[in-house]
């Protein structure tokens, strides 16, 4: 028994020594078995992503199974459309790319010390724009690597392309079933605030997640078509990689134009009019981004602060690397969401709206 600040008595709940351990071979066991998740995980997401399509379809008088069935084939006849489509090409390039990249910082870096002594500055800047240059092109290239490794290492699973549609069509065919039974596994006095709880993630989380996957899609195309007509090189490339960073805001968008500019020095020089088109394309996706795809494909679902946004992007980079990068968002949705009830339960409980404590009442 313990007391809080008032002087009430607090009775905390009694946690046995049974479920610490049932919950540390539970880590034990995730831990050891990190190797053979990634398809089970791929399948329940593409199940979680698509069950409303299959929602919609079982209203509509078509049995459970064959809309699983149907949802499933169109999504992964597109998906494996695409990439055998798109595939070769993008390798080439990212793999051109690469082998490119650190030579076109020394390609840009006598351009670069040709604007500061046009421009007459005082200081000696070239160190720094040594610095910056390399800085920027090793960051970009770490991250064009891992993506291009996770995509390959991904497509050669042959675990992932069998085991994948196999749990995604049992996830999704049953997944109402499934969440009903973990719903009876809730505690009854708190049963109605956990299912509340979990509506507010879902909507923060699938609602983000399936707007952004189709706005990364159209301004990858958009990019990728906007930039080749430029004469970019590279191009289809380019708009891939800015298509997938938009899945990171702001910085997402820093990384893609910073890049493309980069190709485009290294292309064309110092000409004004090729520079201006290249950044006339990406001030054209935003536009588009900004005003008719978030908006309507995303909406405000996040809920969070620009500052906030960023700062889980760094400290997911920080602490997961590329993932983690790539999954701050959508993590912090969900903490969002637990912070937001954590504080309504503040200002609802006694601590919030007592007016005076045992001291007070003394005098």
């Amino acid at each position: 028994m313990q007391t809080d600040f008032l002087g009430r008595s607090i009775r905390l709940p009694a946690l046995h020594w049974g479920w610490l351990a049932l919950a540390a071979i539970i880590v034990w066991f995730v831990w050891q078995t990190a190797a053979i998740l990634p398809p089970f995980i791929a399948g329940l997401v593409i199940a979680y992503l698509l069950d409303p399509v299959a929602d919609r379809m079982e209203e509509k008088g078509i049995r459970r199974w064959v809309a699983t069935a149907i949802v499933l084939t169109l999504f992964f006849a597109v998906f494996i459309g695409i990439i055998l489509l798109i595939a070769p090409l993008v390798v080439s390039q990212f793999e051109a790319l690469i082998e490119t990249l650190p030579g076109l910082v020394d390609t840009v870096r006598p351009l670069a010390e040709k604007l500061y002594a046009q421009a007459n500055l005082l200081v000696d800047l070239e160190s720094v724009t040594d610095d910056m240059l390399q800085r920027g092109a090793e960051f970009a290239t770490t991250i064009m690597r891992g993506v291009l490794a996770q995509g390959l290492a991904v497509a050669n699973l042959l675990a992932l392309l069998v085991i994948m549609p196999v749990v995604a069509f049992y996830s999704l065919r049953d997944f109402d079933d499934l969440t009903a039974q973990v719903q009876r596994y809730f505690p009854v006095r708190h049963a109605d605030r956990i299912k509340s709880l979990l509506t507010d993630m879902d909507h923060a989380l699938a609602g983000f997640v399936r707007g952004q996957f189709l706005v990364c899609f159209v301004l990858a195309l958009c990019y990728a078509a906007g930039w080749w007509l430029t004469g970019l090189d590279y191009a289809l490339v380019l708009g891939l990689i800015a298509g997938i960073l938009a899945f990171i805001p702001y910085l997402g968008a820093v990384i893609s134009v910073a890049l493309a500019l980069l190709v485009g020095l290294g292309q064309f020089g110092l000409d004004w009019w090729q520079l201006f088109l290249i950044f006339l394309v990406f001030q054209l996706g935003q536009v588009l981004e900004g005003s008719i795809l978030t908006p309507n494909l995303v909406g405000e679902r996040i809920g969070l602060h620009p500052l906030w946004v960023l700062f889980a992007v760094f400290a997911g980079g920080e602490l997961a690397g590329l993932w983690g990068v790539f999954l701050a968002v959508p993590i912090a949705a969900i903490l969002a969401v637990l912070v937001r009830a954590v504080m309504r339960a503040y200002l609802e409980s006694p601590i919030y709206s007592a007016e005076a404590g045992p001291a007070a009442d003394s005098e």
